[in-house]
């Protein structure tokens, strides 16, 4: 069903777990992505659990996907010690709270920071984002919306961390609707005709219920 679906799509969102890096479904997934050129943001899920080093998540996107990454967000901790998250665009920290709501965006730059973490941590967050400045490819629409770069996110979708700042990156970066081509000419997607892709048709089905339906993206 992916496969079909992926067909349809102008843009994707990679969902990778955070301990067991990209598994061999994800990875023939993005075969399918590659030979299309979609677009991917990639989203580091399950932080609040134990989990690999940021950074050898992102070399893997690299070797395994031959993907350039762009870290959006840095994490601070893992597992029961995870403090948050760096929003590298913004400039603030987003606290993670594992009850309840998270806390209010802190300035990076700022004092308050050791009001969610310890000074060490504060310490070696610094270090990190210069590391991670220094050796990861700044964010380049082009080659994103190329299919050559990734943004990187990271969070917990269970408690609802991150995933706010993925949707706010797919409105803000994700290409618009392509013109698609039809038997004898590209459908543009400002014609004031409706057109639309039917991109799987499920038939044989439970005669009792609607056997036949088919699945259309509004072109």
């Amino acid at each position: 069903d992916t496969y079909r679906t992926l067909t349809a799509a102008d843009s994707a969102v990679m969902v990778i777990d955070a301990a067991k890096g990209i598994e061999a479904q994800t990875l023939k997934l993005f075969e399918v992505c590659r030979l299309r050129d979609i677009p991917i943001i990639t989203f580091v899920n399950k932080m609040d659990r134990e989990a690999r080093d940021p950074m050898e998540t992102l070399d893997e996107i690299a070797d395994k996907l031959q993907l350039e990454t762009t870290p959006m967000m840095w994490p601070v901790g893992m597992g029961q010690n995870f403090r948050g998250a760096a929003h590298l665009e913004s400039g603030t920290f987003l606290p993670f709270a594992r009850q309840g709501a998270h806390g209010a965006p802190l300035a990076l730059n700022g004092n308050s920071l050791t009001t969610v973490m310890s000074a060490e941590e504060k310490v070696k967050l610094d270090e990190e984002l210069e590391f991670v400045r220094g050796v990861c490819a700044p964010f380049d629409l082009a080659s994103y919306r190329e299919g050559h770069l990734t943004p990187v996110y990271f969070g917990s979708a269970l408690k609802d961390f991150g995933v706010e700042e993925v949707l706010r990156a797919l409105g803000q970066h994700a290409p618009p609707p392509k013109a698609l081509k039809a038997d004898k000419r590209l459908v543009e997607p400002g014609e004031d005709k409706v057109t639309g892709f039917v991109f799987k048709v499920q038939a044989n089905m439970d005669p009792n219920h609607r056997d036949r339906v088919a699945f259309m993206r509004m072109v």
